[in-house]
């Protein structure tokens, strides 16, 4: 039965659109653009987002500010993604063994290591390369009578493990001497100490650790491997044959937010090192301010080095041809990998 207020109001005439929009067009305006704007916001928020780990080779420091800004900044979330970013045990499994065994969807590795294990069966793929200017160094005392790089010949050198032992090993090999190789750890105590002749530094890292530990430049010999041509492209970005294969899309959009990170970290040095300190600070790092803010600017400028920003990702062709041919001549590596085999441009747009 129809209520008696309705029943009359059927036969009461109705007002057109157009009428009602002359009596009310500020209205009718306003309840239209809310319409568009909000048709234009609705398949983004109603689309779920795509979470996605990623293994960082560290512990949180500078190294990986451009993956912090694209998180705190919401480019992982305007791009779908909720990234979940895990530090490194600087005591445990790599990165790249992390992608092999499912604990991580993304990894950062450097191109040695991840050449090797594809060369021993793990599916990998290179998905686009942060550092384009290699940052290893070998460290001594010139008061220890280390001069050059004969003078390491059966000395104590202390290296790390897994991706960064590759290059000092294929230069040791190359020369024709022996090292007491050391496993390094996270520390430059046995160094300062003396309990090692020569250490594994990076650029951006250890370098300056030395330097606050109050050693001066003129006190250390260094050996810049990239100089010494026995350095190759370190942190890049991998994942497997696999995710790649299934979901081209997505490593695309993770990839662009990451890079796009970086050039808002370079382009904000200063908001970059405050997310940086954050994480130092909530991990209750051994680290501080200063030495975040060299890292930072050095980072700056090993990522930029060939490139630029505009081509920030790029795997240099001759690189990583010059990486196979010394890896397979002094044994690191059984055979050179084609690049076709290898690489996909995810960093470059489709």
């Amino acid at each position: 039965m129809v209520p008696e207020r309705l029943r009359h109001a059927r036969h009461r005439p109705s007002p057109s659109p157009l009428a009602t929009a002359r009596r009310r067009p500020r209205a009718w305006l306003a309840g239209l653009g809310l319409c568009l704007a909000w048709a234009m916001v609705w398949p983004a928020a109603a689309q779920a987002l795509d979470h996605v780990k990623v293994r960082l080779m560290w512990v949180h420091q500078a190294q990986f500010a451009g993956f912090y800004m694209a998180q705190d900044q919401g480019l992982y979330r305007r791009a779908g993604l909720e990234v979940e970013l895990l530090p490194a045990n600087p005591h445990g499994q790599g990165p790249l063994e992390d992608l092999d065994q499912g604990g991580c969807d993304f990894a950062v590795g450097w191109l040695a290591e991840a050449l090797i294990k594809q060369a021993q069966g793990l599916p990998l793929v290179h998905l686009a390369q942060l550092v384009q200017r290699p940052a290893s160094l070998l460290v001594a005392f010139k008061d220890s009578g280390i001069r050059d790089l004969q003078d390491l010949a059966g000395r104590r050198v202390s290296l790390w493990q897994g991706h960064a032992a590759a290059a000092p090993r294929t230069m040791f090999r190359s020369l024709g001497i022996q090292v007491n190789e050391i496993r390094q750890g996270s520390s430059m105590t046995p160094f300062l100490t003396r309990a090692v002749d020569a250490a594994s530094a990076m650029l951006y890292n250890e370098a300056h650790v030395l330097y606050q530990a109050g050693i001066d430049d003129h006190e250390l010999k260094v050996f810049d491997l990239a100089k010494l041509g026995f350095a190759f492209p370190e942190d890049g970005l991998y994942t497997l044959q696999a995710t790649w294969q299934k979901h081209p899309g997505l490593c695309r959009r993770f990839v662009k937010a990451t890079l796009d990170g970086w050039r808002l970290a370079l382009k904000e040095p200063d908001l970059a090192l405050a997310t940086v300190m954050k994480r130092v600070d909530e991990s209750r790092l051994a680290s501080n301010h200063a030495h975040q803010k060299w890292m930072l600017k050095i980072m700056g400028q090993i990522i930029t080095a060939r490139v630029g920003q505009k081509n920030m990702g790029e795997l240099d062709p001759e690189a990583l041809r010059h990486a196979c041919e010394l890896l397979a001549r002094y044994g690191l590596l059984p055979r050179a990998t084609p690049a076709e085999d290898f690489c996909v441009p995810a960093w470059r747009e489709p």
